[in-house]
């Protein structure tokens, strides 16, 4: 039996504004209908709008219903453990929580507790301890530990009486690799340290995952541990036997804990191919450019008995253990899905680089999309994959805010130099010097010093070098800004200043600087649909914008008591020249032949 009313006809439909009220929903119907407490303002259902048999109402209803199941749980648990990951309690009446989830950088996190919170002594005991912390909502978990907890008495917003808080503010596990140093040889005991850097050299993620796996067996193996210590007057007799007290003599244990490191097959492994040593660095400041320039992604978390054992891991997880990930998430494909598509990818960079865009109908004849500073060639077979997760600058598409900044070009030529290269001065002295002896020696007139011109006729030939931009020329118009000079600091007409002229040609372009922050769940999930380090598209005034997803923040407080959790794409900075990224890597390249011939200085 279908239930009567006067079927209401949609106009456009009203943006709705989630995350809703509890219980409380709008329906985009003119005027908006009020649902609340399982009915609407007319005393009908959602089931029965549903089974209304009116298509308008039926999918507007429909629309409420996905909203509704789309909206990810926000609710919250924090967990504090002892410094063997027991669990100590949980904090549930926190007075405020943010914490963040960050690409390729330590995430950081802020919970202000009450003075009498039975968990404040734990975190307060922190500078004698470690006290771990993880942080649960939904699909996802932040870890880490607490970094800093301050024990004060201050009044909190309108309060009128000073209020006694905790201030707890951790630090993500992705603090671990900024505290583990890269030994020229993690094989060989302190003393002895050969050679002088060590070197990594193949696909960026097997090169960073063998970085972080090295140093890990060094920390973890207790490998010269007595030696090291010991040997540098030590007589502290606990360091010298520390891992091995630690694991209670369980080899299995030394080795997996505290970190393991997922294996990459290096065959398989497609990223673009590096070039980097490192002598006593640390590991998350020597991988910090190479993952920016190569679009590698490494994710450092926490796995925990009753988690699913890691995918690719041949040994069995027993304790708690730091899990480090590295993926390849530049979303560009080979031919091969092996090793040599990464070549093949720096192979096109170099055409790119060198050409400019001359062989683009060549290699990209049907103009397919790639984001800015990627470059690809389907004839080669070089793809680029459109990540699924695409947001548009529809007000109903759960976007909170977006920046998008163009600015115009600074110029279509490139000027740079102002130096002659050397050997060009050195013939035009001895030039001039030949010249002024021949004379004074014909016309019989001494006392003239054949060095009068040295200094003088210096960088006037060759000094200076030139490239303009034809295409950018003729977009801009007559009425284009003309030229820039850069300093370069090279000579002119040499491979360097060649390198620096493209690098200043790609920073006077025309550019876009984009970000955007959309809520969990609308309509992607966070663990489900997409991760941080992830590829993700924005679709704005008929083009499209792809960036990584930069970060998550989660805001949990007291004035909204509604925890949401925020998604950032992009980090709102230029993108950089591919040119500064092939010369960066033939230089780390030059620098790897020099460790392996021993020819460095």
């Amino acid at each position: 039996m279908t239930i009567p009313y006067a079927p209401i006809q949609p106009a456009s439909p009203l943006p709705l504004n989630p995350p809703y009220p509890p219980n409380q929903v709008l329906l985009p119907f003119q005027p908006p209908v009020s649902y609340s407490d399982g009915q609407f303002a007319s005393g009908k259902t959602l089931l029965q709008l549903l089974e209304s048999g009116v298509p308008e109402v039926q999918m507007a209803a429909a629309s409420v219903v996905g909203d509704v199941m789309q909206n990810p749980p926000d609710d919250v648990t924090i967990t504090v453990y002892s410094k063997t990951y027991v669990p100590v309690g949980e904090i549930n009446d926190y007075l405020s929580l943010t914490f963040q989830f960050a690409r390729n950088r330590t995430g950081a996190c802020e919970i202000v507790l009450k003075g009498i919170d039975p968990l404040a002594e734990t975190v307060l005991n922190c500078p004698n301890t470690t006290v771990p912390i993880t942080i649960e909502t939904g699909n996802v978990r932040w870890s880490g530990r607490v970094f800093t907890a301050e024990d004060k008495l201050s009044k909190v917003g309108n309060s009128p009486r000073p209020v006694n808080t905790v201030v707890v503010t951790c630090i993500s596990d992705y603090a671990w690799l900024s505290k583990i140093l890269c030994w020229p040889n993690y094989l060989l005991p302190i003393q002895i340290q050969f050679p002088a850097e060590s070197l990594y050299l193949g696909p960026a993620v097997t090169c960073v995952a063998t970085l972080i796996a090295e140093q890990a067996f060094r920390l973890q193996s207790g490998i010269w541990e007595l030696s090291n210590n010991l040997g540098s007057l030590d007589l502290d007799w606990t360091s010298w036997f520390g891992t091995l007290l630690e694991s209670n003599g369980n080899p299995t244990d030394m080795l997996l804990t505290p970190m393991v490191v997922i294996p990459v097959d290096p065959v398989t492994d497609t990223s673009p191919w590096v070039s980097f040593s490192g002598r006593m660095d640390q590991c998350d400041t020597l991988i910090e450019q190479v993952c920016k320039d190569t679009g590698t992604n490494v994710a450092v978390g926490l796995w925990m008995p009753g988690d699913p054992q890691p995918t690719g891991l041949s040994a069995t997880l027993t304790n708690p253990t730091i899990l480090v990930s590295v993926t390849n998430n530049l979303g560009v494909t080979g031919p091969s899905g092996t090793f040599l598509d990464g070549i093949l990818q720096d192979t096109v960079d170099l055409i790119d680089s060198t050409t400019g865009q001359s062989l683009s109908p060549f290699l990209n004849p049907g103009n397919e999309y790639a984001p800015q500073g990627i470059n690809i060639a389907p004839v080669l077979g070089v793809n680029f994959v459109q990540p699924w997760v695409l947001m548009t600058d529809d007000p109903r598409s759960g976007l909170i805010e977006y920046s998008l900044k163009g600015r115009h070009p600074l110029a279509f030529t490139v000027i740079g130099g102002g130096k002659s290269p050397q050997w060009l001065d050195d013939l035009l002295n001895i030039a001039s010097s030949w010249a002024i002896d021949a004379i004074t020696t014909i016309i019989g007139i001494s006392g003239i010093p054949d060095d009068l011109f040295d200094g003088i006729i210096d960088d006037v030939i060759l000094a200076f070098q030139q490239i303009e931009n034809g295409t950018r020329r003729l977009q801009m118009g007559p009425y284009g800004f003309p030229e820039f000079f850069v300093q370069t600091g090279s000579s002119a007409y040499t491979l360097d200043e060649w390198f620096a002229l493209e690098g200043a040609m790609w920073d006077t372009r025309g550019l876009y600087t984009y970000q955007w922050t959309f809520l969990n769940g609308y309509p992607y999930e966070i663990g489900v649909d997409l991760f941080v380090g992830q590829l993700a598209s924005f679709a704005c005034r008929g083009k499209l914008y792809t960036d990584w997803v930069d970060s998550i923040v989660y805001t949990d407080d007291r004035t909204t008591r509604l925890g949401r959790l925020e998604v950032t794409v992009g980090d709102g900075q230029f993108v950089e020249n591919p040119v500064a990224k092939l010369y960066r890597k033939m230089v780390n390249f030059e620098k790897a032949f020099q460790i392996v011939t021993l020819s460095y200085n």
